[in-house]
């Protein structure tokens, strides 16, 4: 791994932990590792060791773009809003947690993690339910509007001040009063 360097601790104890499982289930020591002081550099040398046979890059196109230029199998994704689509024939209360758990385990810091729910209009009213049961909180225009503040760079860029923040942390520094149970702003 070579972890944004905003997220270096975590990502070393991630891969730690995966490795002492992998070990327990009789992997090789050293299969899993990661960069602890992770720079630009870094990533490069990773990307171009002859050890390395695929390489999955998640951040922006600068890296995805490096990744692919590496003369290695490579998978990009940059940022975005990745959608998630609930259809009419699912299990809309499981699809709601599992959105909010892919959302929510690392506030958002993944580019792969989901971004937006499209739901199909017969269900829309369960989903607002339960994403509202689950810890989601509906934003009005005007909270909107204060989120934007803090969110937006003024080059049109997502604010680095707010990656890998909680819901609660996020409406904080917009001014927004949510309860203490939020954990996802819709």
């Amino acid at each position: 791994f070579s972890p944004h360097p905003a997220a270096a601790r975590s990502t070393n104890e991630t891969a730690r932990l995966l490795m002492r499982t992998a070990l327990e289930a009789g992997v090789p020591e050293g299969l899993i590792g990661c960069l602890s002081q992770p720079t630009p550099q870094a990533t490069q040398e990773l990307m171009r060791n002859r050890r390395v046979g695929v390489i999955l890059a998640t951040g922006g196109m600068g890296l995805v773009k490096a990744a692919y230029s590496s003369g290695k199998p490579a998978y990009g994704v940059g940022p975005g809003n990745v959608p998630a689509f609930i259809e009419r024939s699912a299990d809309v209360a499981r699809a709601v947690s599992d959105i909010f758990t892919g959302t929510c385990f690392d506030n958002g810091t993944l580019c792969s993690s989901e971004q937006a729910m499209i739901v199909d209009e017969p269900i829309k009213d369960e989903a607002i339910a339960r994403a509202t049961e689950s810890g989601g909180v509906f934003l009005t225009s005007e909270q909107i509007g204060k989120l934007q503040q803090v969110a937006i760079t003024s080059e049109g860029k997502l604010s680095p001040k707010i990656v890998g923040q909680s819901a609660l942390r996020i409406a904080e520094m917009a001014g927004i009063n949510v309860p203490p149970a939020t954990r996802v702003l819709l």
